[in-house]
């Protein structure tokens, strides 16, 4: 139970950050499109950080900072597979 909601974060931040890359790759380059998907996400969570209470906030951070960190490489990797390709 304890590995269940680390987990569920880091499958919840691939899904976002991969699926809203690929949709942005319709308008932009897979590289523009992944750091565009990184900095909208990063701009979403902000704003829900800044709503919270102080308490609250670093676990939210945890939540979603360490596993976008954590994906930004395979991200940007996936990205620069997809223009040389």
């Amino acid at each position: 139970m304890n590995f269940a909601v680390p987990l569920l974060a880091f499958a919840y931040s691939a899904v976002v950050l991969f699926w809203l890359a690929h949709a942005l790759r319709k308008l932009y380059a897979p590289m523009r499109a992944a750091v565009t998907a990184f900095a909208i996400s990063v701009a979403v969570h902000a704003v829900t950080l800044l709503s919270l209470d102080g308490e609250y906030r670093l676990v939210a951070l945890l939540f979603w900072g360490v596993p976008h960190m954590l994906l930004l490489p395979l991200l940007l990797f996936r990205a620069k597979r997809a223009q040389k390709g």
